[in-house]
């Protein structure tokens, strides 16, 4: 018997669809009644919102734990994007998180400046703040990235090109 029908959904499914358990006392392994969809749908999915709902001092930990992990995995470096107007070069300590930060629209990302980004390239992985803004103002010196200047009086350049005399 290669496969059964759930009983939930009713479908005809192969058994690698279904969840298998053992029996701690005889050893014997039986199939779930229903596929893993469908206790997804009746135990995960329901289980886990009313968790969160009836633990939420637990849930807000749990979140900021994962939060401070993904975050502690990052490469800090400089990056390049782009884009379909022009180039961007950027400097974080966090590169994953800065670079999907450019699709939002706010003031300093390039979406704000009307760009979309096709792709971007980590030019350098460097830990030492004060270097790693070396190589960025190196790199828009060498590449004169066009969405590097912000045209308002708010929001002021972040570096200051020295222009040859």
């Amino acid at each position: 018997m290669n496969s059964k029908d759930c009983t939930k959904c009713s479908k005809h499914l192969p058994l690698s669809e279904y969840y298998i358990i053992t029996n701690k006392n005889t050893g014997k392994k039986y199939h779930y009644t229903y596929c893993k969809k469908c206790h997804y749908e009746k135990m995960t999915k329901h289980t886990s919102a009313k968790w969160r709902k009836d633990n939420p001092d637990s849930w807000n930990k749990a979140v900021r734990k994962a939060t401070a992990a993904y975050f502690k995995r990052q490469k800090a470096g400089v990056y390049l994007l782009v884009t379909d107007i022009g180039l961007y070069v950027g400097a974080s300590d966090k590169l994953t998180s800065r670079i999907s930060q450019h699709n939002g629209n706010t003031p300093g990302n390039v979406r704000y400046k009307g760009a979309k980004i096709l792709y971007s390239k980590v030019l350098a992985v460097e830990n030492d703040k004060k270097e790693r803004l070396r190589i960025e103002k190196e790199w828009i010196q060498k590449l004169q990235p066009a969405l590097n200047i912000i045209h308002t009086d708010k929001y002021q350049t972040y570096f200051q090109l020295k222009k040859k005399k």
